[in-house]
């Protein structure tokens, strides 16, 4: 079991990270309240706070999220780091907690040169996946193990190829993936609008960041002109918060 979990992480993160990489943060259209996607990352790492979350799903509290940018000018990296654990209802079972780090490293353009994530579950064993991903390369870069060492280590291509690997590992048939590149069936747009929420009964002004594919909205951020995320919500239902505004 821990074994499928393990490389089905890996398929959702080849996916969706294939396809988040193909799309550059750009700006959005004429209308009045539009701003580039990418003046809201720079503010993130202009102030450089930590936004500490809460992770809700309606008003049951299931884990933390902490979120921390920064810009590393001996590299000339900028980082946006993120440490967290959560609840999770495996079915059949009961809850397990799970604990995920990682960091997003880009250049001063903003180009992503590095994503890495790591999951690690500690019941009945501790077991950690981690992920690299190396856009440049167009390769992922994982590994799976134990208190007593490397069980798997794996390159996966950031393409049809790689993920078509995935499904033989998992003994699925790789025709049942889509014949053309996913990007083209899932096209993901991150869009940014200034905007305003409600905290602790004022208005506060924000930037509100969508991430849509599909015409299905995955995620809406609020940041504050700090650089704070002020609330998200998720396509899967959770809600994420600071302390001090959750419910």
């Amino acid at each position: 079991m821990y074994r499928a979990l393990s490389v089905l992480i890996v398929i959702f993160w080849l996916a969706m990270t294939a396809l988040l990489l193909r799309n550059q943060i750009k700006p959005g259209d004429s209308a009045l309240r539009e701003v580039p996607a990418a003046h809201v990352v720079k503010l993130l790492l202009h102030h450089q706070q930590l936004s500490d979350l809460n992770i809700y799903s309606d008003k049951t509290h299931l884990g933390n999220l902490r979120i921390s940018p920064r810009t590393d000018k001996e590299g000339g990296l900028r980082v946006i780091a993120f440490t967290g654990n959560m609840a999770l209802s495996i079915p059949g079972g009961e809850r397990q907690h799970v604990a995920w780090d990682g960091k997003v490293e880009m250049d001063k353009d903003l180009a992503i040169q590095r994503f890495i994530l790591g999951v690690t579950m500690h019941e009945p064993d501790r077991l950690r996946s981690e992920i690299v991903i190396v856009p440049e390369e167009n390769v992922a870069h994982y590994v799976l193990s134990t208190q007593r060492g490397v069980l798997e280590r794996q390159d996966y291509t950031l393409d049809e190829r790689g993920a078509r690997d995935v499904f033989r590992q998992l003994g699925i048939d790789p025709a049942m993936l889509p014949m053309s590149p996913m990007p083209q069936h899932m096209p993901v747009t991150v869009k940014a609008q200034q905007s305003s929420i409600e905290v602790h009964g004022q208005q506060m002004d924000t930037y509100l960041v969508t991430v849509e594919s599909n015409g299905q909205t995955w995620l809406e951020c609020h940041v504050d002109q700090l650089g704070h995320i002020v609330k998200a919500t998720t396509l899967l239902g959770y809600t994420l918060s600071p302390p001090d505004t959750s419910p």
